[in-house]
């Protein structure tokens, strides 16, 4: 009895260990720089995401709705690499950004974020690099959490990366209200590309509403069918 009582309590310990080691939160440089998300993408798969921006005043720009379409595809000397072109509707104009070489993160948050950075400048009169730099910073060193969300009919396990980037910043008074903008990410391995969304809110400096917000989601994958 008392050696299967030690065998049944070795058995619950690891367990418990391999338990604890599948629950361990990657860090927030891993979830999104280092890891490979398109390489789990087939070649001629094309990611939907439907991108909002909202802002309270005319004078903080122009509220808009787009569709982004990324292409995924493989170099035809190397089929185990990936590039991503990025097609942008929005209305009857359309843009392009790409082609982007990649193998780990997602373009797409790329593409957000350079425009976060552009409208910060503008708004604040500040430098862009300083801006990007700060952003950047804190992206390696966001605070990751475990969430559940859902997508494509489906309850999914990830990730949530938090951060905000500016509320310690010794330049923040030049920030004004931008001062508070929070962004927030959400990761998933079982996601098509990765990414599933991108939140990102900028209060009022009392808390009373937002006056900027910014959301990148996740609708949909299709592939395109093989060439006859």
């Amino acid at each position: 009895m008392l050696r299967r009582a030690t065998t049944l309590a070795v058995a619950t310990s690891i367990v418990a260990l391999f338990a604890t080691a599948t629950l361990a939160a990657p860090t927030a440089s891993e979830l999104f720089f280092e890891t490979p998300y398109l390489s789990k993408v087939e070649p001629g798969t094309t990611l939907t995401y439907a991108y909002k921006h909202v802002a309270s005043e005319a004078k903080l720009g122009d509220s808009f709705d787009e569709t982004l379409d990324m292409k995924v595809t493989a170099p035809a000397d190397d089929p185990a690499k990936r590039v991503a072109e990025v097609l942008i509707h929005r209305g009857d104009k359309e843009g392009e950004a790409g082609p982007f070489p990649t193998m780990n993160g997602n373009p797409i948050a790329l593409i957000l974020l350079e425009r976060e950075v552009k409208e910060m400048a503008q708004l604040s009169k500040g430098s862009p690099f300083y801006l990007r730099n700060r952003v950047r910073e804190h992206l390696s060193s966001g605070t990751v959490t475990p969430a559940r969300f859902s997508f494509d009919g489906r309850e999914v396990e990830g990730w949530k990366l938090t951060m905000l980037p500016f509320t310690e910043d010794p330049n923040k008074d030049k920030l004004q209200e931008l001062v508070g903008r929070r962004y927030e990410f959400l990761f998933a391995d079982s996601v098509p590309g990765g990414l599933y969304s991108i939140d990102v809110v900028t209060p009022k400096a009392d808390g009373s509403t937002n006056i900027i917000e910014t959301s990148l989601t996740l609708t949909g994958a299709s592939t395109a069918p093989a060439a006859k």
